[in-house]
């Protein structure tokens, strides 16, 4: 595997939480939210990572870092060997509950386990398909691209395509290409991405992000590739123009930093674990409404705060007992009075925020030369446009990693698919 280098050894330090589970790849933050997960600190990483990133794009990098693009697969599937009785198997996310595991070692599993339309059929290929591979002593999470009967023709600006849709994007691949012709002779395609380390059971495995999929051998029913980004050389280099616009960008964002005092109100008291999630979602609900980013801090921190009193407003209301009425409504009004003390430091992350959007997109933009195969989304008539990956993934050297993503393009046509954490 070829590692990217990034210099001054930023990412050495980084410490890359994952919310939702923080030993499971189900959830990855952008790299701008890294501020209002953790105040302060996480500010002070994501400008680590942007000065990594423009390390790596003046070509001058010496850290170790691995760069992965988000491949825009669904269902994620995950299959290995259960480190329990060394069986191969197959499944979702689920595999790793802790009460009920539902683990497939046999198509009969998969029947009992997965009623969903259409995920059952998609396991069953799974399963018959990848053990032709080699996961001895392997757990990976890889994204479903396409099974042989999802893959069609198309016939896009005069050229002729065969496709495939796992979710938001449409990939395309010239029908007299040689990848063409290896993808129709595939029962299944995969693009694996996470391995997952450790000992004991399933559930107390963690994930390892970057994985490189050399080991697996080679069938010809199984089409897959590893998301690992290995030659990029003379496509994703900053011109000096670039490297100056972007190196202001970064100083922008640290001296806001700097100005920012005190973020320590979102994890110091009771109400902080709610406000970053609160917060998130703020910014997320932004998104959906397709108007863009709010620009005004000030703005930003008064209608958070009118929705955060409405969201408490409307949880004493469904309370039943005069007690938990009386009790709720008081910490509505602690959880009030602290927000409307705090508005000047919702403001001041958010300045932050906003500047770190603006050098994440220069980045993304820049990383869009980088494209392994076509890819289109279809408009409202029915036509192909040209769209770029789903994002990238950038993992350091002991696994921690952060994703980039156009959330104003990507993530807006993902909330119409039923995956808005894109």
């Amino acid at each position: 595997m070829r590692a990217v280098d990034l210099t001054k050894g930023y990412l050495t330090e980084c410490t890359i939480h994952h919310r939702l589970d923080e030993s499971k790849n189900t959830h990855l933050e952008h790299l701008e939210d890294l501020i209002f997960n953790d105040g302060l600190p996480g500010g002070q990483q994501a400008v680590k990572y942007l000065h990594s990133f423009h390390e790596m794009l003046k070509g001058s990098a010496k850290t170790k870092f691995n760069l992965t693009t988000k491949w825009d697969g669904a269902p994620a599937v995950f299959v290995g060997t259960d480190p329990a009785d060394g069986k191969f198997f197959v499944g979702t996310k689920s595999i790793f509950n802790k009460r009920d595991p539902l683990v497939n070692k046999s198509i009969e599993d998969i029947k009992a386990n997965h009623e969903a339309e259409g995920l059952q059929d998609k396991l069953i290929s799974a399963f018959t398909h990848l053990q032709k591979l080699n996961f001895r002593d392997k757990v990976v999470q890889g994204d479903l691209l396409f099974t042989d009967d999802s893959i069609t023709e198309a016939n896009i600006k005069g050229e002729e395509y065969i496709v495939f849709k796992p979710n938001t994007i449409i990939y395309a691949i010239p029908k007299a290409s040689n990848l063409a012709q290896t993808i129709l002779r595939a029962k299944i395609g995969v693009v694996f991405h996470t391995e997952y380390v450790g000992s004991g059971e399933l559930a107390d495995l963690s994930a390892k992000f970057g994985f490189d999929a050399g080991s697996l051998g080679q069938s010809q029913d199984v089409w897959y590739r590893d998301a690992i980004i290995r030659d990029y050389s003379g496509q994703v280099t900053f011109t000096e123009e670039e490297s100056l616009d972007m190196e202001e960008l970064i100083n922008n964002a640290s001296d806001n930093l700097t100005a920012v005092k005190d973020l320590d109100f979102l994890k110091n008291n009771e109400f902080g674990d709610d406000l970053r999630t609160r917060i998130k979602a703020s910014v997320n609900k932004i998104i959906r409404e397709l108007v863009g980013f709010e620009q005004d801090p000030k703005v930003f921190a008064q209608r958070f705060i009118a929705e955060y009193k409405g969201t408490l407003k409307s949880a004493v209301e469904k309370l039943k007992s005069d007690a938990g009425k009386v009790k709720k409504t008081q910490l509505m009004l602690d959880g009030i009075k602290f927000l409307e003390s705090n508005q000047d430091q919702i403001e001041k992350a958010y300045i932050v925020y906003l500047d770190l959007i603006k050098a994440k997109e220069m980045i993304i933009n820049k990383l869009a030369n980088i494209k392994q195969i076509d890819t289109f989304v279809q408009n409202a008539e029915g036509d192909y446009d040209v769209t770029g990956e789903e994002g990238f993934v950038a993992v350091d050297h002991i696994g921690n990693a952060i994703k980039l993503v156009d959330r104003l393009d990507f993530s807006v046509k993902n909330f119409g698919t039923g995956r808005p954490g894109a």
